[in-house]
């Protein structure tokens, strides 16, 4: 079975150590082992050597006692004299025999042979050995090695026999041959070789080689005398060493590495055995103990996987308390972390954390996760006068508000499947309800819930809501489209104060190609003044009591690049519609207030008025950003009128007027746009800080035909001045709308019959116009 990754690493690091260790360890062996060897064997041979060299001596030794006691022998001695051969022959072949000699021999003093163990002598014959008698004649007896004409080698010694003087001569001699090479490497230890160095190189004489081994002997490549050196023979080393005997005869001696090497190879044979099985328990041990290590971090390497896959609940494996133990101890407090914090990202994830009530991610996913095809609505609700309250009482009040309207909500009657909190003043409902009547009668059940006035540290709150509800999947097939549908209709129900909208009355989303506008905005947005895209034209107003252009109406035109001119109908309600407004109006009151600033440094004399959207009006920073602009250019904020729509004021009346009170406070003057089309009435308009009215030109166009049209206009110019308020008509393209307005007191005009807006540098044209025109008429 394959070892894990880690455990295989674990015994493969144990056992490579001890193998390098054990590798080590057999190396010293080894390379000692092979001095030891060679010291050894130079030892052994040197020492065999001079067992060879004693062996010699005691054969030398034992031929000359075997000479002397027969020299001393006195019927031997009278048998010399009186040259009885037969007796001489008799008497050295039995002594030979007693001592082993091979050959026996007597030499008379001239160097004549009187017997010899081997032959009949005859008359004549000399010594074979004469130089041998000259070394005894002068140091009184001799050995040597000699070789007889039968070409064998043998080991004599010459001894005198006394009577009393010498008489004669007897010689002994132990045959050298391969049975003596082999006697001789019984007793030393060593292969004998006696070898003969001559003109015609070596010749071996004896061995105590077998045949086989004499024919590989190699007698070429010997050492120098006394010298050692090791030599092949047939594949194996033989350490050999070479010794003078006689002359031209040397003694060779070897000695077989193997045999010195035997018991080191026998050491290290049982050394590599005690290595293998050191190896092998090892190697057990380090698994044994490998697992140990694996197995509880496997353990926990599992339990790791549980937790990725967010299981938090099962229980880790009791560990000894050691290191692992202590990291497994660990690994359970990071867990319990990871899973509290985990928890706690779950809350953050789905959780709104002022309410405690499902977010818009909850939402959708719930909402998602409906069967397909079953009944079901998306609710939107908006709690009113929540920004007045906020404002007024601090965020803490507002925080709080939004707790206990969280609590009511979760308390309906009729609950439904989920009430999330999707930001702000902002709830939505998921309702499993088919029908505009069930789902109008639960909005009523909700918005009567929020009648009843909240409570907070004796403070009675009186709030409100407004609704819009989207039924699917008439108005979307997805969470993101119905609430979507739903804010629209929240939006409607807001503008028309009615409480409770639907999607299909709201009308129908921006068409698609309008999408793209929000980017081709922001382009021209980041391009600014020097992009050229983003132009403002500006449209005269006349004093219809003097005839003198007084003031012009600032007017977003947009150059788009591929599209060209983009009507002002085509992108200003999308731009209001996407809070992209709030981006624009800025720059448009920059660019105003900057072109008033350089008019009346260069002698112009006019206003400027600027219109304001919804949300601009609700955007608690716009006070000090008008304040900030008319002091940078040095404008005086008379010089500046902003217009706002009824429909502004009627989203967050209380937080519009808040904000109008700081720009009148300011001196900037204000105007109502559009009067008349929606729902203020001159008696809420009076509570306003605003100084004008802007009659809409649907009440303007052919007035001086339309008695109603005139009625209405009529009156409002008289009750306007009644409050101190000035009339504008726009809109105004003939002589007769203009004749009627002026007739009837109408303060200011504006339209195409005074001018078409124009860009800054020709309002001088149309000032300097209308002053020539006065002039004539003057």
């Amino acid at each position: 079975m394959a070892l894990p990754s880690l455990q295989r690493r674990i015994v493969l690091v144990f056992v490579g150590l001890l193998l390098l260790v054990m590798g080590l360890v057999l190396a010293l062996v080894h390379d000692s082992s092979a001095r030891i060897v060679g010291s050894e064997g130079r030892n052994e041979l040197e020492v065999g050597a001079k067992v060879f060299q004693r062996l010699l001596e005691q054969n030398q030794r034992q031929l000359e006692t075997a000479a002397g006691v027969l020299s001393a022998d006195f019927a031997f001695r009278e048998a010399i004299a009186t040259q009885d051969q037969p007796t001489v022959r008799s008497v050295i072949r039995n002594h030979g025999q007693r001592i082993h000699a091979q050959v026996m021999m007597v030499a008379g003093t001239d160097g004549a042979l009187i017997a010899s163990s081997q032959r009949e002598t005859a008359p004549g014959d000399a010594f074979p050995f004469p130089d041998l008698l000259l070394d005894a004649e002068a140091n009184g007896r001799s050995a040597g090695f000699r070789q007889m004409r039968n070409g064998q080698l043998y080991q004599v010694v010459l001894v005198p026999i006394m009577a009393p003087r010498r008489i004669a001569w007897v010689a002994m001699a132990f045959r050298v041959d391969h049975g003596w090479a082999r006697d001789m490497a019984g007793i030393t230890g060593l292969a004998v070789h006696v070898v003969r160095f001559g003109a015609r190189g070596p010749v071996l004489l004896a061995s105590s080689f077998e045949a086989p081994q004499r024919a590989a002997l190699s007698l070429a490549s010997l050492p120098a005398a006394g010298a050692q050196q090791v030599q092949e023979l047939q594949g194996e080393p033989w350490r050999t060493m070479r010794l003078p005997l006689d002359g031209a005869m040397q003694a060779v001696l070897q000695l077989q590495v193997a045999m010195v090497e035997a018991p080191f190879k026998q050491l290290q044979g049982r050394l590599l055995g005690v290595v293998g099985v050191a190896i092998l328990v090892f190697a057990l041990g380090s698994i044994t103990l490998a697992r140990r290590i694996v197995k509880p971090l496997d353990e926990l390497s599992k339990a790791a996987q549980r937790i990725a896959q967010g299981d938090y609940g099962q229980a880790l494996p009791a560990l000894p308390q050691d290191e692992i133990g202590r990291l497994a101890t660990s690994f359970a407090h990071m867990r319990d972390g990871i899973a509290s914090r985990e928890e706690r990202i779950v809350r953050l994830a789905y959780v709104d954390g002022l309410t405690d009530l499902p977010n818009r991610t909850r939402f959708l996913e719930s909402f998602a996760r409906l069967p397909a095809g079953s009944p079901r609505a998306v609710a939107v609700l908006n709690i009113d006068r929540f920004a007045l309250i906020n404002n007024a009482l601090g965020y803490q009040v507002g925080d709080r508000l939004l707790r206990e309207v969280g609590a009511r909500l979760s308390k309906l009657e009729r609950p439904p499947l989920m009430v999330a909190r999707l930001w702000g003043a902002r709830f939505a409902f998921l309702l499993e309800i088919a029908g505009e009547e069930c789902a109008r009668a639960f909005a009523d059940a909700v918005l009567a819930q929020l009648r009843d006035p909240i409570t907070l540290d004796g403070q009675r709150l009186d709030i409100g809501g407004s609704i819009g509800i989207a039924l699917y999947p008439h108005d979307g097939l997805d969470a993101g489209t119905l609430l979507r549908r739903a804010e629209l209709a929240l939006a409607a129900a807001r503008r028309r104060r009615s409480g409770l909208a639907f999607a299909h009355e709201a009308g129908a989303e921006p068409a698609p190609e309008q999408l793209s506008l929000i980017g081709d905005m922001r382009a021209a947005m980041a391009k600014g003044a020097h992009g050229g895209e983003f132009l403002l034209a500006y449209q005269p107003k006349m004093d219809l009591k003097t005839g003198r252009i007084t003031a012009a109406e600032a007017l977003l035109r947009w150059r788009h690049p591929q599209r060209g001119m983009v009507p002002p109908g085509s992108f200003v309600p999308f731009a209001e519609q996407t809070g992209f407004i709030r981006e624009i109006t800025p720059w448009v009151l920059d660019a105003a207030i900057r072109q008033l600033a350089q008019w009346r440094a260069e002698g112009l004399d006019i206003a400027v008025s600027a219109n304001l959207s919804t949300l601009d009006l609700l955007d608690p920073e716009l006070p000090g950003h008008i304040e900030g602009l008319l002091a940078r250019h040095g404008v005086p904020p008379a010089c500046l009128c902003l217009e706002i729509t009824e429909s502004a004021l009627m989203d967050e009346p209380a937080l519009a007027l808040a904000h109008l009170d700081a720009l009148a406070a300011l001196g900037v003057k204000l105007s109502i746009d559009d009067y008349g089309v929606g729902q203020a009435s001159l008696a809420y308009l009076k509570s306003l800080p605003v100084n004008e009215l802007k009659l809409d030109r649907s009440f303007v166009t052919a007035i001086a035909d339309s008695p109603r049209n005139a009625a209405i206009v009529q009156s409002t110019i008289m009750l306007s001045h009644a409050l101190g308020l000035s009339v504008v008509a726009e809109g105004v393209e003939t002589a007769e709308e203009l004749d009627w307005l002026r007739a009837h007191g109408c303060d200011v005009a504006q339209g195409y019959r005074i001018s078409k807006p124009v860009m800054a540098d020709e309002i001088y044209a149309k000032v300097d116009l209308h002053l020539a025109g006065l002039a004539t008429q003057s």
